[in-house]
């Protein structure tokens, strides 16, 4: 149970049911320790310890409906094991009480028991939730096409991202036109560079401020934007030959239902392009801190932490949807002259670049492909 809390939870974080959930599956667990310890051994007193420990074990099998969606392979494994081991811990703890050669070992595992249970419900439902924080997705309404134009801005280095990726996302959809679905396109800057390689482009943003700016800057002409949510996208099933979510991931409470949406409107043999940023201390000192201590005009979280989702966690959002994972490449800013001005003029120049690196630490693009159906 440590290791679920200590690595997994903390790793992803709890949904509401969850941190609500979790303290009562411990407070079943006090109510039968609480038994053997105020109550004196005796056959009835057993049939009621066997219906509170039955209860118990089925009763913390309850949130695998939400297990089965958010949970990687490693964390439903550990918990296969707990499944196992909780009515075998049970029944350990009964015939400890039934001989009555412990007592004091019943009233020490209460006490630690209870302990957690107020650890957990204390934690998930007051610290951590008063700790955390909502991205700040309106200041991108606010920008105009300062978009394409500002350099005092942190939009600057979305941009640089853009010119670094878009070429790779193109070779890689090659040259004969594509349907392509641009989930949270902002002000264009894939849609439109896809569109004037001549694909059929779709970009879908929840701001319709955003989405004139990208239409302004649509050189092609032939892009289509639309106003709408990435986790309920408006289109058929088989939709779209490549699917793209590029810093979108981390600007959502619900990543994986952006995976699943993309994997619904992908024909078989599609492809699912992402980036978006590792939770890592890395990533928190570079990508969160960084930006907001060099450049000018950084709003308050621009980027929480909370929703940085790793490259493994991406990828088994990916297989649950059934998109095979095809590579994933790390990526971070060039170790050149415009860096360095950055960092003492705050602004970031048009020559600022991004590269690809060998390591996910910090940002990480990659695309999964659409099993064909079975």
């Amino acid at each position: 149970m440590l290791v679920d809390e200590g690595v997994f939870h903390r790793r992803r974080g709890l949904p509401r049911w969850e941190r609500i959930g979790h303290p009562l599956d411990t407070l079943t667990l006090v109510v039968c320790l609480a038994w053997l310890v105020a109550v004196p051994p005796g056959r009835g007193a057993l049939t009621v310890y066997a219906v509170l420990a039955v209860f118990s074990t089925l009763f913390v099998t309850k949130d695998e409906p939400v297990h089965a969606r958010l949970c990687g392979g490693g964390e439903q494994w550990l918990h296969a094991i707990l499944f196992v081991l909780h009515p075998i811990v049970l029944a350990v703890l009964g015939l400890v009480w039934w001989t009555g050669a412990h007592p004091a070992l019943l009233a020490a595992q209460l006490g630690l028991t209870v302990g957690f249970g107020a650890y957990q419900a204390v934690y998930w439902n007051l610290l951590a939730g008063r700790r955390a924080r909502t991205v700040n997705n309106a200041w991108y309404d606010t920008l105009g096409d300062r978009w394409y134009e500002a350099e005092d801005t942190p939009i600057a280095l979305l941009r640089a991202e853009a010119s670094h990726r878009n070429p790779w996302i193109a070779e890689t959809l090659g040259a004969a036109p594509r349907a392509v679905l641009d989930l949270g396109c902002g002000a264009g800057f894939l849609a439109n560079d896809l569109a004037a390689r001549g694909h059929r482009v779709t970009g879908l943003d929840t701001s319709a401020e955003v989405l004139a700016v990208a239409r302004r800057h649509d050189g092609s002409r032939s892009a289509e934007y639309l106003v709408g949510d990435a986790c309920a996208v408006p289109f058929r099933d088989a939709s779209f030959d490549a699917v793209c979510a590029m810093d979108l991931l981390e600007h959502v409470a619900e990543p994986h239902r952006v995976v699943a949406e993309a994997a619904r409107v992908l024909r078989p043999g599609g492809a699912f392009f992402f980036h978006s940023f590792n939770r890592t201390w890395q990533a928190h000192l570079v990508v969160i801190k960084g930006v907001e201590w060099f450049v000018k005009n950084t709003p308050k979280d621009l980027h929480v932490i909370d929703l940085f989702r790793s490259p493994e966690e991406v990828a088994e959002m990916c297989r649950r949807a059934q998109l095979e994972p095809i590579t994933v490449r790390g990526s971070r800013p060039r170790f050149r002259w415009p860096l360095w001005r950055m960092l003492v003029t705050g602004r970031v120049g048009h020559d600022f670049a991004f590269t690809f690196s060998g390591s996910t630490k910090l940002g990480y693009t990659g695309y999964a492909r659409k099993l064909a159906a079975v």
